[in-house]
């Protein structure tokens, strides 16, 4: 079986960063890169909650990956391993998932500190971390 998921961004994260070479490889290691997520619209009311200090799971897409490998080298290794055991942004689906710290919740947007994303990407989710 073959399963097509369609799947719309709720909002789009803000970072300095513009290219993969220089964005954090992990949000833990970047507790001080700072990012933003504007919420869309018809989404805003569903953040209502979050408040400054929670630690919540952001999962995204990797808008500018291009391409994958099943078998990849991950960051700070020379081994190989398969793609699925690696956080590499070169995946079949381009999920990406990072836990964030928020630091203020703002009308639409949500700051928060562990940025590792690029400019731009579309946010799939929020989860409130455990």
């Amino acid at each position: 079986m073959n399963h097509k998921i369609e799947m719309q961004a709720i909002g789009y994260i803000h970072t300095k960063y513009d290219m993969r070479n220089g964005t954090p490889p992990q949000g833990a290691e970047a507790e001080d890169s700072r990012g933003e997520i504007h919420m869309r619209e018809e989404f805003v009311e569903g953040i209502q909650s979050f408040e400054e200090g929670a630690r919540v799971t952001v999962l995204f897409h990797f808008h500018k990956s291009k391409g994958y490998e099943l078998i990849t080298t991950p960051y700070m290794s020379d081994v190989p391993a398969g793609v699925f055991s690696t956080r590499s942004p070169d995946r079949p689906n381009g999920i990406g998932i990072t836990q964030v710290i928020i630091t203020a919740v703002e009308k639409n947007k949500i700051c928060f500190v562990g940025a590792d994303m690029l400019d731009g990407t579309p946010v799939l989710d929020i989860k409130p971390s455990l």
